[in-house]
């Protein structure tokens, strides 16, 4: 017995090691290094470790029924095209891609479904907790290998735009793993990330839309297996189950809210204020809701604008008005600064009009960017 737990042990060291380092260190361990050590890995683990018994048998039909899922993900995802429009994809279609994408992709995703599999199946302590740490890893990779955290923008993109949607998506994998096996997992997954690499076109979607349906998506699966072939046998209260739904509807709304606001695709925006410019009226920390500008909204001296300059945005105040050569020119200036800012700005350069303030809740974006700038 103790032999096997040290296996294991140790096989989720090594694992957790090569995923940690290939994460933070990309240009050491490629892609394709990482999808030969994992699929290494899975052969081992396979032969040398208890496997599952088959664990149920509705695994047949659950796998065709995540297909369908993840065929309707990519058409509810393209359909997002028409309205956000779409970009060509930097993947030519060739062998090249092949060999360095989508091969290496699809025998990462095939290898830790058999690992997570095989590692599910052990009675170790703390192993659903490493397992599961170590699948969010190889999402994270898969997803985000392309990002860098050395600025707070780039952290936030891996943080908040891959990792949640990662520990969501993994939640279901090793639900769906341990009842009905990994034959489901590993044709949701291959649908759902080799588009990307097959596909021309890709639907120019915000990362950040992208994320919340990673993140509701799995529920959304969850929610139908529970409900067509869960067996509880537990009953709730009617009252119980209308406070749940109403609770889910309210928390849906209030995350497409947020979305649509730190997105600022839509007609209004969120932004935090990371200096001290306009303390008085606007301070550090506090976030600022803006409505999106468009060249016939009147802007006159004394509003607060949002501009963009030099691909940073600012929030101050217009303090002069001029028209040179039939060019409208924008003076503005920080409440707390002693001189206006260099130069001016014009139309093109704004983004929104400040519409109202949040005190302090941007405090915590502030906090990262001063560790990350560090």
């Amino acid at each position: 017995m103790k032999i096997d737990k040290i296996k294991v042990y140790l096989v989720e060291c090594i694992l957790l090691a090569v995923l940690s380092f290939a994460l933070f260190v990309p240009n050491i361990i490629t892609r394709t290094t990482l999808a030969v050590i994992l699929m290494i890995s899975a052969i081992g683990i396979w032969f040398f470790l208890k496997k599952r018994n088959t664990p149920s048998i509705h695994s047949n039909k659950v796998t065709i029924l995540l297909t369908f899922f993840a065929v309707i993900y990519l058409i509810g995802f393209y359909l997002m095209g028409l309205y956000f429009e779409y970009y060509k994809s930097i993947y030519l279609w060739g062998w090249n891609t092949i060999s360095k994408f989508v091969i290496p992709t699809a025998i990462i995703i095939i290898s830790s479904e058999v690992i997570r599999n095989v590692l599910l199946a052990q009675n170790v302590k703390f192993n659903k907790t490493i397992t599961f740490i170590i699948m969010v890893l190889v999402d994270l990779i898969i997803y985000a290998d392309l990002y860098s955290m050395t600025t707070v923008q780039k952290f936030a993109e891996v943080i908040g735009f891959t990792f949640f949607a990662s520990v969501a998506c993994n939640l279901l994998y090793n639900y769906i793993s341990c009842r009905y096996g990994m034959k489901g997992n590993i044709i949701y997954r291959l649908i759902t990330v080799l588009y990307a690499y097959i596909i021309p076109y890709i639907p120019n979607v915000f990362i950040f839309f992208r994320s919340i349906l990673r993140m509701i998506y799995p529920y959304v699966i969850y929610q139908v297996l529970e409900y067509t072939f869960g067996k509880n046998n537990k009953t709730e209260a009617v009252e119980d189950k209308k406070k749940g739904i109403v609770s889910k509807i309210i928390l849906g709304i209030i995350t497409v809210l947020l979305a649509m606001l730190i997105s600022c695709q839509f007609k209004y925006g969120i932004l935090v204020i990371g200096s001290g410019s306009m303390t008085g009226e606007i301070n550090k920390g506090d976030a600022v809701i803006f409505e999106a500008y468009n060249e016939d909204m009147p802007l006159v001296e004394g509003q607060v604008i949002v501009f963009e300059k030099y691909q940073v945005k600012t929030v101050h105040r217009i303090i002069d008005v001029k028209v040179v050569n039939g060019e409208v020119r924008y003076t503005t200036k920080g409440d707390a600064n002693q001189q206006a800012d260099e130069g001016y700005i014009t139309k093109e350069d704004i983004s929104g009009v400040c519409k109202f303030r949040i005190g302090y809740i941007g405090y915590p974006t502030i906090w990262l960017n001063d560790i990350f700038s560090k």
